[in-house]
């Protein structure tokens, strides 16, 4: 794993061998106001990866931010789409609205995305996938 930034609100890390993204969000995410590297880091990562690639995410600690948060997280939905994300792996905590609050994002943009319990199901669905096209073995 190749890590691109961590920040006190998140992570982002490569897997170039798998040609998959591993984004985490921190506990500060909930009171950010303000992320200045946040598409910075984005676009480091999504230059380290094929199209065809997949992201991991871990959105267990998401909650409802401000409308500036929100056009920058859209922006950088925007890029992973025109990048070439095959899939969205997104791991969400049961009972909780973290899936309503990402789903703001990634539902706007048209992401593939599927949702599971927890990061050892989704990263077992993921390696489970075939290779897309435009990606090589």
């Amino acid at each position: 794993m190749h890590l691109i930034a961590f920040r006190a609100e998140y992570q982002i890390t490569v897997d170039r061998a798998r040609n998959r993204v591993f984004y985490q969000n921190f506990a500060q995410m909930r009171t950010a106001t303000a992320l200045p590297h946040y598409r910075a880091d984005w676009q480091a990562a999504l230059a380290e990866v094929r199209p065809g690639f997949c992201i991991l995410t871990d959105m267990q600690v998401v909650s409802e931010n401000g409308a500036a948060l929100l056009s920058g997280f859209q922006a950088v939905e925007q890029l992973i789409v025109q990048s070439g994300v095959q899939l969205v792996a997104e791991v969400h905590v049961p009972g909780r609205a973290t899936r309503r609050h990402t789903d703001a994002v990634t539902t706007r943009q048209a992401m593939p995305v599927e949702y599971f319990l927890d990061i050892w199901d989704a990263t077992q669905f993921l390696d489970a996938l075939p290779l897309s096209a435009g990606t090589a073995a």
